[in-house]
């Protein structure tokens, strides 16, 4: 006999059977009584035998409520018990290792955090701030699942999506009299030699995506320099030697005697998320979709 019964009701047939009250069983289960009595009901049809006895005082067991109660009592504590022998059997999740540019906003990382916590069931994350291409050799060496990179990099395969596009922003010496500008065009930075830009051979796509840019709106800087990491970059133009473009989100780092000014032209640059291909399809959707989101955090604030 097919008999259409689920844990639930008999999870609310023992409540009621306990507390012999179905206001009581009502409250233990954060319910309202007239679902409670409903599903009782079904129970008692589905199972062809009336198992309590109730009047508008008091409820009572019948003998096959009695019976009931002792064996559906067994029945759900041996299902628990199953359920959390497979759950216990399940390899523990770890958390994402996950590679982010090293100008990022480390801040904006705790709203992605919890978001993946919520939606991929994730226990966190595990960051490590990385340059671009560094990021793409780290996913490939099976270090990190993915990370955040400027777009275009080459990504030697794989799979890559792009979650936002940033603007460059001038950051110039303090002191300079151009610093008293609201906004700067291209060309007042070829004041400040030498401008300083990441060398080719770190990253060509790159390095051509923004000269390709540059050239278009007419700069032309006379004196370049090899840009050491970010720090030392900031330390030249803080002594007032120098200027560079970065990201607009950069700006979260503050150096004194440096100031960041926005350009009239457009210069741009794409993030990306690379991802490993062993990383779980629902985990890479859900990962992606809270990067997309933390970008768009990151350029409002």
């Amino acid at each position: 006999m097919n008999r259409r019964v689920d844990a639930r009701q008999l999870r609310y047939f023992i409540a009621v059977a306990q507390e012999r009250s179905f206001r009581r069983a009502a409250e233990r289960l954060h319910i309202t009584q007239p679902p409670l009595s409903r599903q009782i009901s079904e129970l008692e049809s589905a199972l062809g035998v009336r198992l309590l006895a109730r009047d508008t005082r008091r409820v009572e067991l019948t003998a096959a409520g009695e019976l009931a109660l002792r064996e559906f009592e067994n029945a759900i504590g041996r299902f628990d018990a199953a359920l959390d022998r497979v759950a216990k059997a399940a390899p523990a999740a770890s958390k994402l290792k996950l590679g982010v540019l090293y100008w990022s906003d480390l801040k904006a990382l705790r709203s992605l955090e919890q978001a993946l916590k919520r939606t991929a069931r994730l226990p966190g994350l595990d960051v490590r701030t990385v340059a671009s291409h560094e990021g793409v050799a780290a996913v490939r060496r099976g270090e990190l699942d993915a990370s955040l990179i400027a777009a275009p990099t080459e990504t030697h395969g794989l799979p890559c999506t792009i979650v936002g596009s940033v603007r460059m922003a001038a950051f110039i010496p303090a002191a300079s009299p151009l610093a008293r500008r609201r906004k700067l065009s291209l060309q007042d930075p070829e004041q400040l030699p030498p401008y300083y830009r990441f060398r080719r051979h770190v990253n060509p796509l790159l390095h051509e995506h923004f000269a390709r840019q540059l050239e278009a709106h007419g700069f032309r800087p006379g004196e370049t320099a090899a840009a050491p990491e970010l720090m030392g970059v900031l330390a030249q133009i803080a002594r007032g030697r120098g200027c560079t473009c970065m990201p607009d989100l950069a700006s979260r780092f503050r150096y004194a005697g440096v100031v960041r000014k926005p350009l009239q032209e457009k210069v741009t640059m794409d993030l990306a998320l690379i991802v490993a291909a062993r990383l779980d399809p629902h985990v890479k959707a859900a990962l992606t979709k809270a990067v997309r989101q933390m970008v768009r955090r990151m350029q409002r604030r």
